[in-house]
């Protein structure tokens, strides 16, 4: 072992709490993984969340013969009297942690259970520890393990057999870097070829960087319902495909409104949108009351036929028109990431397409047999400004995302939702989140909402998440042992560390 790897000597440890002496000229950081080496071979990997300074004079008669050598003022009299008592190796600063896990001799790890001795040697995390760096590497890379104010060459992902159908949560502020974590995330499904990705990409910004990787032609499909590039094909659907929840997922209805569409989609069919938009109000009233017995206002169906018009415009629905949603599930189900571009689409359009695609892969997957399942990717949709969709007033039983989170697992699907202000999402919604990549955020209820639903203990990282710099992250996810800081890599560096592609 180099000497730098040596950090100090334990001197306290009580159940899962430790304290160390750190050794002098070494730093030791807030969020520093370090490893306590025991007397039998086995190693206890602990992290430090506090520091304090104690000294021989630090009893408070001692330091009041100190302040008894400065003058009025508080200057120092004797500077070279004060020096001789200062003098020496009597200071220490002091390390509090908590320990994470242990490997035992045979490097089998294992949660807690019992506590290092008095005085053994701490050091630092290397390649040599082998044990925590597998269950740590998973099959999706997104970074290099950090530790304090250091990054280790050391790769942190997640696994997608474990992770994806469990849902994922991204959260961080404006400049955090939550998009440039999911082109990373985008990457690695198209290097593994195991999973599907669905983007919603709302501000058209990941083509562009994610054209660049090699494996784009066989594994990357892109749909603008405008398409200005020969890139992305253009998006167009049925009326057929059109349900009532996707019209009310995008705008906001009185209940008589919200009632009346319901109505509608059932005594009008299959095509009802399309006869919605071709009868004249006064008609629809009376066929409603003919069919149901309820008579509604016409202000009420003129609403609902204003936001069919802009939803049948913006989504290019056309009688007899092609649409492109049976090859979008094949390519999904394929393995592969597909773009939805919506940077030219309306709130309304963008709201409709995010249900209406997710809908139709949910009642997809939904409906293949057991046999059929296991032969298909599990897929990954990825869901920005989350809230929109999974807010406290959005989450129902009717909202297809809220059906996602709690039955799309069964039917290997999973839900990524990022946002800024997670505080803004259904409770429910985040207790279902099994792993959370934590980001900068600057709001403490932002952070208190994650430390209270975060399946794991992230208390002692308060300090750590609150400093967090743009692109370095909390990762907390079921089968890890603990949260783990990372640092997120640049896209441009993941492609230039595993194809040669230079930025």
């Amino acid at each position: 072992m180099r000497v730098s790897d040596y950090k100090g000597r334990l001197i306290y440890a009580k159940g899962t709490y430790v304290e160390f002496v750190v050794a002098p000229g070494q730093d030791v950081d807030f969020g520093d993984i370090l490893v306590v080496e025991g007397k039998s071979g086995d190693r206890f990997y602990i992290r430090s969340y506090d520091f304090k300074v104690k000294s021989r004079w630090s009893g408070i008669n001692n330091v009041g013969y100190l302040m008894n050598k400065l003058d009025g003022e508080g200057k120092v009299e004797n500077q070279e009297e004060l020096e001789f008592y200062l003098g020496g190796n009597h200071t220490v600063k002091i390390g509090m942690a908590e320990q994470l896990c242990y490997a035992d001799a045979e490097s089998r790890l294992f949660n807690p259970k019992t506590c290092p001795d008095f005085f053994c040697e701490v050091r630092g995390l290397s390649a040599a520890d082998t044990a925590l760096l597998a269950e740590m590497k998973g099959d999706l890379e997104i970074g290099f393990l950090k530790s304090g104010r250091g990054v280790l060459e050391l790769p942190v992902g997640i696994y997608g057999s474990k992770a994806i159908t469990e849902h994922i949560g991204i959260f961080g502020t404006t400049g955090s870097g939550k998009s440039n974590l999911v082109k990373v995330l985008a990457g690695s499904v198209i290097d593994n070829g195991n999973y599907g990705m669905l983007v919603f990409d709302v501000h058209n910004e990941y083509y562009r960087d994610l054209a660049r990787h090699p494996g784009v032609k066989d594994r990357l499909a892109v749909y603008n319902a405008n398409p200005q590039a020969e890139y992305a094909r253009r998006l167009t659907l049925s009326y057929g495909e059109v349900g009532p929840e996707d019209i009310t997922a995008c705008a906001t209805f009185t209940e008589p409104q919200f009632d009346a569409i319901y109505k509608l989609s059932s005594v009008l069919a299959e095509n009802w949108v399309r006869d919605v938009l071709q009868y004249d109000t006064a008609d629809i009233v009376d066929e409603l009351k003919a069919s149901t017995g309820q008579k509604f206002q016409s202000p009420t169906i003129s609403k609902i036929k204003s936001v069919c018009w802009n939803v049948k415009n913006e989504l290019n629905i056309e009688e007899g028109g092609q649409s492109v949603v049976g090859d979008m599930m094949a390519e999904l189900e394929q393995g592969k990431v597909v773009l939805v571009e919506l940077k030219n689409v309306s709130p309304v359009g963008e709201l409709a397409l995010s249900t209406l695609l997710s809908k139709k892969l949910l009642g997809h997957y939904a409906a293949k047999t057991e046999t059929d399942r296991r032969a298909v990717k599990p897929v990954l949709i990825v869901l920005e400004e989350a809230h929109r969709f999974l807010g406290r007033k959005e989450h129902s039983s009717n909202n297809v995302f809220a059906r996602l989170v709690s039955e799309a697992r069964k039917f290997n699907l999973g839900l990524c939702v990022v946002d800024q202000q997670p505080r803004l999402l259904a409770d429910k919604v985040l207790s279902q989140l099994n792993t959370l990549f934590i980001l900068g955020l600057a709001s403490k209820a932002d952070r208190g909402k994650l430390e209270a639903m975060c399946r794991k203990d992230i208390l002692q990282q308060r300090n750590e998440i609150k400093n967090l710099d743009c692109g370095e992250m909390v990762v907390a996810t079921n089968y890890m042992r603990f949260a783990a800081p990372v640092k997120v890599h640049k896209f441009e560096d993941y492609l230039g560390r595993c194809h040669g592609v230079m930025g």
